[in-house]
């Protein structure tokens, strides 16, 4: 199944085109054999409904017909043009548990619909738009943590991180399996990413800072990325260590659209973790990119010396590229396709988790190759690491050392 078959999951629709305007003169020509309320609405709800909805991040909701007909035409356009969603990795190079695939027939229906006279089907079927998130999709949390203090964006500030640190206060060393997500103001929070703190920077710098949560001082290694309309994994097998007394530090990105600047916002998210005892810790480590591209490539790669199991990839790339390819380069000299993204964008961080874990011996290589436009430039991206290059990709794994 190629790609563009998962074009509209859970995304913000740029739509550039802007709504259709009304006809004018006559009435488009009804040619579809879908239906808004029949056919349309539960691919909306199922795929868009996270962002697309009255009070979310995305600009318009498309969860209601008198919301989404004005944009049918723009919808159309951005499926065709393989611009959404932000999942970006492509299918067929690596295969992932995470992943956003539209099925091919829903993809056809909605093309038909926005095509063929946008038809709302029968009134005594509108369908009504579901409540708002306020519960946790996994079920009950081992652990639920809550900013302590609402944070106020300002109805002058269109964009702001923000940094918050919160006591676990767990007694004995966990390990994290899964991480939820609950934004109290959905219209704003554009991505989360979590962090385990032992060293009481974060704690330190919230204290100092008059405010709520700080603006920075704090790096690591996220233990979780999120953004609305992602899927949530939760991991059987393995987890990340959270030892006893450690803080959980959550980096927010506050992001206005175009409907909601000149606002004022108030958020206070929750945080639902799912923990462990009996699993086997996660171990990371980050690759970095050269500083300087050798015919307009930034390739680089990082040496095997034990045995692991390779359980995901988190990419940062902040210069403008075309292509981000990684692979695992195995002792014979044999590759093995990990992860492919086309027109990759810091945006939308994500970390792709494998559908099978792929086991890399002693003596493999992970190679990773950046592909950049010509006069490429470096783009203003704070990063969700220690690291200021170009490229950066993040490697979850298990090993021998790590078990023990």
């Amino acid at each position: 199944m190629r790609r563009y078959t998962a074009v509209l999951v859970g995304a913000t629709l740029v739509l550039a085109l802007g709504p259709i305007r009304q006809q004018i003169h006559g009435h488009t020509p009804i040619a579809s054999r879908f239906t808004y309320n029949e056919h349309i609405y539960p691919i909306f709800e199922d795929q868009c409904g996270s962002c697309h909805v009255e009070g979310g991040i995305a600009p318009m909701s498309l969860l209601t017909y008198q919301e989404a007909y004005p944009w049918t035409q723009s919808i159309r356009e951005e499926v065709l043009g393989l611009r959404m969603p932000p999942w970006k990795a492509e299918d067929g190079f690596g295969q992932f548990k995470n992943g956003h695939v539209l099925p091919a027939h829903e993809l056809d229906m909605i093309l038909e619909w926005a095509a063929g006279g946008y038809p709302q089907g029968p009134r005594d079927q509108v369908p009504t738009p579901p409540a708002p998130l306020t519960d946790w999709k996994l079920g009950a949390p081992t652990l639920e943590l809550t900013i302590p203090e609402p944070f106020a964006l300002g109805a002058n500030t269109s964009e702001v991180v923000r940094y918050f640190a919160m006591d676990s206060g767990l007694e004995t060393e966990q390990l994290i399996t899964g991480v939820e997500v609950l934004p109290s103001s959905r219209a704003v929070v554009r991505h989360v990413s979590v962090y385990v703190d032992t060293s009481g920077t974060a704690r330190a710098a919230d204290s100092a800072d008059p405010a709520p949560g700080f603006a920075d001082g704090f790096t690591g290694q996220p233990v979780s990325v999120w953004w609305p309309g992602q899927q949530v994994v939760t991991l059987d097998d393995v987890g990340y260590a959270l030892p006893a007394g450690a803080d959980v530090v959550v980096r927010i990105l506050y992001k206005k659209t175009w409907i909601t600047e000149g606002q004022q916002f108030s958020d206070q998210t929750r945080l639902g973790l799912h923990l462990a005892s009996d699993v086997s810790p996660i171990d990371s480590a980050v690759l970095h990119s050269q500083s300087d591209p050798i015919d307009r490539q930034l390739t680089f790669s990082h040496q095997v010396d034990e045995d692991l199991t390779l359980l995901g990839l988190l990419p940062e790339v902040d210069i403008d590229a075309t292509e981000l390819k990684v692979e695992g380069v195995h002792p014979d000299g044999s590759r093995e396709p990990l992860l492919l993204i086309r027109e990759p964008d810091a945006d939308w961080p994500t970390r792709y988790w494998f559908d099978t874990p792929h086991v890399m011996p002693t003596g493999s290589h992970i190679e990773v190759t950046a592909t950049l436009r010509p006069g490429a430039e470096r783009r203003a991206v704070s990063s969700l690491f220690t690291s200021q290059a170009p490229v950066r990709l993040l490697l979850d794994f298990t090993s021998a050392s790590a078990a023990n």
